[in-house]
């Protein structure tokens, strides 16, 4: 069961925003993605931005803390700490996290999970609302083959995700543990294997999720789904959520989408409601186009956050996403505002007669 609309989109408990919105006023995201570092101890084939990763590159604590201040004060609803390499590298994140939640954002974690322990969970998971480690594998070798690590790192990793379902029961922590799997040729057949090992755990979900190409990824992974590939995630689904109690989300509507190839709105109306934050600093309306000037709104260095989102150049970067940015060409099939531009689209498109409801 998705309680958690992870195949969906939560917008429709954001309806202040979404009324500015429809008013045409510029509104403060409601999420934020950030990335504490540009490296990453993994190098998995699927990757979709290996194109921005860098040797040493990592987000200045002092300064951001002071935008983690501002953030707040504008209204960020939540972040989550991913991005371009792996978040726990960071030496500091533990001091984000506490510092976001202490703001009145909600924060998450993606991450690997491999270098994390009884200790540093400790200090994270008390502030977090969910965490979700991407493992891909059900095996060591096809962990190996798939994150491009010694088969050694998986069971690190397993006695990583062990250590933060221990200090959940532990300190009795609401946080939400949650494990991805995403869906590649190499790995389709270990998802079996993968159910039996987490259903072993004491998890919140374990998410099957398709692939998207990622336009601007160096190398190029090309991922072919069909019915007979979603049939046969669907009957292991079916089988296993019989047989224990293991909450597992196939994100079967995304696939559908990915097979049709469909891209099925015209205009990029999500931009004001999200924004990624790169580990040079970089205020981005649309992670796809990192390095991309039309995107960019900013930098945490040389500005604030009340000059990055609501100045002028954000509010062109929204505008040019909504007029002429050419969705078919340009943007990938199921980015992660494909559902909300699905609605937003459909909201736009105001009908006449609206009171005859």
């Amino acid at each position: 069961m998705d309680k958690y609309q992870i195949d969906g989109h939560k917008l429709y408990w954001h309806m202040d925003r979404l009324i500015e919105w429809q008013n045409k006023k510029i509104i403060p995201p409601i999420y934020l993605e950030i990335s504490p570092v540009s490296y990453c101890n993994h190098r998995c084939i699927f990757c979709g931005v290996d194109f921005a990763m860098a040797k040493a590159i990592s987000i200045d604590k002092n300064i951001f803390l002071k935008k983690i201040q501002e953030m707040g004060q504008i209204g960020i609803r939540s972040i989550m700490y991913a991005g371009e390499g792996e978040p726990l590298l960071h030496n500091d994140l533990p001091e984000f996290v506490k510092a976001t939640k202490e703001n009145n954002i909600d924060v998450s974690i993606t991450t690997n999970g491999t270098t994390g322990n009884y200790e540093i969970w400790k200090e994270i998971l008390p502030f977090l609302s969910w965490i979700k480690f991407s493992v891909d594998a059900g095996t060591d070798q096809i962990y190996s083959k798939v994150h491009r690590v010694s088969e050694k790192l998986f069971y690190k990793t397993l006695e990583s995700i062990n250590e933060a379902i221990k200090v959940k029961k532990d300190y009795n922590l609401p946080v939400t543990i949650g494990i991805q799997y995403l869906i590649i040729e190499e790995n389709i057949d270990d998802i079996e294997e993968a159910i039996k090992l987490f259903s072993t755990m004491e998890i919140s979900y374990m998410v099957l999720k398709p692939y998207s190409l990622h336009p601007q990824m160096m190398e190029k992974k090309y991922v072919f789904y069909d019915e007979e590939k979603k049939k046969f995630t669907q009957n292991l689904v079916d089988e296993y959520s019989q047989k224990n109690k293991l909450n597992i989300i196939f994100r079967k509507n995304t696939m559908e989408k990915y097979i049709e190839g469909a891209k099925t709105y015209s205009h990029c109306y999500a931009l004001p409601f999200w924004g990624y934050i790169s580990s040079s600093g970089d205020f981005y309306t649309c992670s796809v186009f990192i390095g991309n000037d039309k995107f960019k709104a900013g930098n945490i260095y040389e500005d604030n956050m009340n000059d990055i989102i609501f100045g002028s150049k954000r509010k062109g970067s929204i505008e040019y996403g909504e007029k002429y940015l050419i969705i078919k060409d340009e943007c990938r099939v199921n980015c992660r505002m494909a559902r909300i531009n699905e609605f937003l689209e459909h909201l736009s498109n105001k009908p006449e007669h609206i009171n005859f409801i």
